[in-house]
């Protein structure tokens, strides 16, 4: 794990436990869903893996399933052109859980 994926991680630890936790519902057996808005690397412009969002979002979804949530479907929407500069991809993911 490089070092971008270690800071990445930890910012991801961070939100999971000062925002994501909050907004999280019972376990009660009802779908319930939870937005998070992220952007892509900067100038990220390869045929490759997007490690930032995939670093970030599979942590929420793997600290949400140890903590006993049920993911059933992620839906994820892209904006072009984002940012303060402009150069990042803007992603907007829904998460739907248990």
């Amino acid at each position: 794990m490089g070092v971008f994926t270690k800071k990445q991680k930890q910012a991801s630890e961070r939100l999971y436990e000062t925002e994501v936790k909050e907004y999280l519902h019972e376990q009660d057996g009802f779908k319930h869903i939870l937005m998070i808005n992220s952007f892509s690397r900067w100038a990220n412009q390869a045929f490759t893996v997007e490690n930032k969002y995939t670093t970030q979002i599979n942590e929420v979804m793997d600290r949400m399933q140890e903590d006993g949530y049920e993911i059933i479907d992620i839906k994820l929407e892209s904006q072009y052109d984002q940012g303060a500069s402009g150069g990042a991809t803007g992603f907007n993911t829904l998460i739907i859980y248990k």
